[in-house]
Parts: structure tokens; C-alpha cells; sequence
């Protein structure tokens, strides 16, 4: 009798444990699932504001200018410096600009002078971009 009771409240306990605020420790990972929210405003914080403005070359430097305040409109809907493809294209990661630069697909690699960013940051990326770009 004992042991079911203890059986009993230690499955209690794990159940509740498994609130919406943790939900990923109590169920099995997907794939899918990301390192880095898929949102910009973690992209922006841990990505751009880190590794592209921080480095000099898109505040002031190169295009698209970085900084934290204009980021988000100056990669969204906006044609890069060739004029052939949107920085990004909100719903269409594989025809989207920084992409194709995060990932050297014939263009040069980003960022530079620096490690490619992680696998992990560019899915991110990928997903924050087919989920429409959003500015969250």
C-alpha cells in the first residue's frame, strides 16, 4: 500500500511539473525545435547586435546598416545591394538574401572575419523568415 501511494504522489509530482512555462523539459524534443527563439528581437539581440554591428561592418560600414534600432526595416521587404533579392523575404527563407550569405551559397560568407554562425542560429533564422519575418 505504501509503495502505490508513493508510486502515486511521485507521479502527482512530475505531472505537475509539466507546466506550459516548461513544457520543453517534460516532453520529448523535436527536431524542429530551436536553440534560439525564432523571433527578431533574439535574432537582432543575439546575432546582429553581436556579431554584425558589433563587428563595424554594418553601422556605417556596409550595407544593410544594423544597428538596433533599424535592422528590422532595413532587412525586411528591402532589396540588397544587387537589386535581385530581398535581405529577406517574409515566408521565403530560400530566396531570401541573408541566407543565401549566412550560408556562402555562391555569394561570400557572413560573417566575416568571424566563425559561420552556428547550424542551430541559421534554422532560427530560417524559421523566424518563413513564419513571415515578423517584428517580435
Amino acid at each position: 500500500m505504501n509503495l502505490k501511494l508513493i508510486i502515486l504522489a511521485f507521479s502527482t509530482l512530475l505531472i505537475a511539473s509539466c507546466s506550459e512555462h516548461i513544457v520543453s523539459e517534460c516532453e520529448p524534443v523535436d527536431e524542429g525545435d530551436q536553440a534560439m527563439a525564432a523571433t527578431f528581437s533574439a535574432i537582432n539581440e543575439e546575432v546582429l547586435q553581436t556579431t554584425c554591428a558589433l563587428s563595424g561592418c554594418h553601422i556605417n560600414l556596409y550595407n544593410p546598416e544594423l544597428s538596433e534600432s533599424l535592422a528590422y526595416e532595413n532587412l525586411v521587404n528591402k532589396p540588397n545591394v544587387l537589386g535581385n533579392m530581398n535581405y529577406v523575404e517574409p515566408g521565403d527563407a530560400s530566396n531570401s538574401f541573408l541566407i543565401k550569405k549566412l550560408l556562402g551559397d555562391g555569394t561570400t560568407i557572413m560573417p566575416q572575419g568571424a566563425p559561420p554562425l552556428d547550424d542551430e542560429v541559421i534554422d532560427s533564422i530560417k524559421v523566424w523568415i518563413n513564419n513571415g519575418a515578423l517584428n517580435n
